[in-house]
């Protein structure tokens, strides 16, 4: 058998090529995978004595050969393919083992031109891929260093590799140029002068980073993705990228809690925890320290914390995860943890900690960084939903007083806070906050009324003097006359209504100050 070996991954290479020496597979690679082989004292040829055309173009010509093509492509049950290969002298090749050039490496790196980006553009080696995945009954393509230990083992314990492990191998060959290829079509789109976010098609390219037991239930199956190209020096802290430090596996509820939780604290400067529940947070408070961040945003809803997963936009210290023990949690994020933090929590055996190892911290937003990064992304039956971030920078809220009584700058410094942690609870959403603590929450409700009564009941004496942020414009009065007579005193939201006149004489009737953003943030 001869074999294709050309890979820019050298990861396994000299394993490999020993392997099919064992089989007495005659090899041929191009210019510098025959250096490493032969470093390694492995006997290859070069593919020029294959082709006996040399390479050209500063490699940019060297496997496209029909003698190489024509190996790779003939079926050996066609006769008319027999008759061909020996008419112009051309021997079957039976194993390609080929990875690609590292495009999505090169364009990572924030310096890289676009000159140093096309020459990582593989054209011979996705050519040599496809075609041996498409003639996969005849050969055998490997493209991850991961696949080739098993295929030889399995060749050197059943005398072949089954043509049920060939067509997977085949499989594995096309998604890995269509992810190559979509890297390179997004990098070009959206470098160009007039980035598109939402092209007329769209290739998205993710990578399996985990299977889950289960999902939302555990009657139905649940996998974890991340995009397949991102970026090292825009490194931010997310999930897919977090290090889980302990514990037991993450649930596909996990994963959607702690994904809340670390929105909802990078929207803070100052040391933050989040008390996520079913992606919308309880408890949620800025402190002077973070135990004292934590003992609030804990103190907002203790019965709801229990269980919940928390967000921290600082390293866990000692003080903190001696508080947090004292409780059952599922799961804590955080940029990191001190040893001390980390022994006493990893007292229980169950509870995950996942660290970022990079600051989680509000970021610079404008328009470019809006449109230019991952979409949100949801699935609807037949199709999917896709939309730039609702994200908010870390500059001064644009707003207007329109009632009589202007807040007070107490007033303002908790509706900020507020209208921070409105946009992370499910609509129709309200929240009531007093000294940068969430005190009370309304979520997911069918009216806007409800939420605020509901808020207002998790609140109880705590409304009194509080102040509220609502997502979304109130529709009717009724939502501000309820929050009046709890005792809020001030509100935020974004304006709007039909009966906006209504709404501003209730708050008039009772002194609130009131404030229009004039920006929407619902959270379906």
């Amino acid at each position: 058998m001869r074999a294709i070996v050309s890979v820019a991954n050298r990861e396994g290479l000299t394993e490999l090529a020993r392997e099919l020496q064992s089989h007495e597979v005659t090899i041929y690679s191009t210019s510098g995978t025959l250096k490493a082989l032969q470093a390694e004292e492995i006997a290859a040829l070069s593919i020029g004595e294959l082709t006996h055309f040399p390479e050209i173009l500063g490699g940019r010509v060297k496997t496209l050969h029909p003698a190489i093509l024509g190996g790779v492509l003939a079926r050996s049950d066609i006769p008319a393919h027999e008759r061909d290969l020996q008419v112009h002298g051309i021997e079957p090749i039976g194993l390609v083992a080929v990875n690609l050039y590292p495009f999505a490496e090169t364009v990572a790196r924030q310096d890289t031109t676009l000159s140093e980006a096309l020459e990582q553009i593989d054209i011979g080696g996705v050519t040599l891929v496809r075609a041996a995945a498409k003639n996969f009954p005849d050969v055998i393509v490997l493209v991850r260093p991961e696949d080739y230990a098993p295929v030889m083992q399995e060749w050197r314990e059943q005398g072949e590799v089954s043509l049920e492990t060939r067509r997977r191998l085949a499989a594995t060959a096309f998604q890995h140029t269509a992810t190559y290829d979509t890297l390179i079509a997004e990098y070009l789109r959206m470098h160009s002068a007039s980035a598109d976010s939402f092209p007329e098609q769209l290739t998205i390219s993710l990578e399996c980073i985990q299977r889950l037991r289960y999902g939302e239930n555990p009657h139905q199956q649940a996998a974890f993705y991340r995009w397949a190209n991102a970026a090292p020096h825009t490194k931010s802290p997310s999930i897919a990228d977090a290090d889980v430090l302990h514990g037991k596996e993450l649930s596909y509820n996990n994963l959607l809690d702690l994904d809340a939780a670390l929105a909802a604290i990078m929207s803070f400067t100052a040391p933050t925890i989040a008390i996520i529940k079913h992606t919308n947070p309880c408890g949620l408070a800025c402190g002077d320290t973070l135990v004292d961040a934590y003992k609030r945003a804990h103190a907002g809803d203790p019965v709801s914390a229990f269980g919940g997963i928390i967000g921290s936009n600082r390293v866990i210290d000692e003080a903190s995860a001696h508080e947090i023990n004292q409780l059952f949690y599922e799961a804590i994020i955080a940029p990191d943890y001190t040893p001390e933090a980390l022994a006493i929590l990893r007292q229980k055996k169950n509870i995950r900690l996942l660290a970022t190892h990079c600051p989680i911290e509000p970021k610079a937003v404008s328009a470019q960084s809006v449109y230019s990064g991952r979409p949100e992304v949801r699935t609807v039956s037949g199709g999917l939903l896709m939309q730039t971030l609702d994200a908010v920078g870390e500059g001064e809220t644009a707003y207007s007083v329109i009632t009589e009584r202007e807040p007070t700058l107490e007033e303002l410094t908790d509706l900020f806070f507020a209208w921070k942690v409105v946009r992370h609870v499910k609509s129709n959403a309200i929240v009531l906050a007093h000294k940068l603590t969430l005190l009370g929450v309304g979520a997911g409700q069918m009216n806007r009324v409800t939420s605020v009564q509901l808020a207002v009941e998790k609140a109880a004496t705590r409304a009194r003097g509080s102040v509220l942020a609502s997502d979304a414009f109130f529709p009717f009065a009724d939502g501000v006359e309820t929050a009046a007579k709890a005792g809020v005193t001030a509100i935020i939201q974004p304006g709007g209504s039909i009966r906006d006149e209504e709404v501003i004489r209730m708050a008039n009737r009772y002194a609130i100050a009131m404030i229009f953003t004039g920006k929407r943030h619902f959270r379906h």
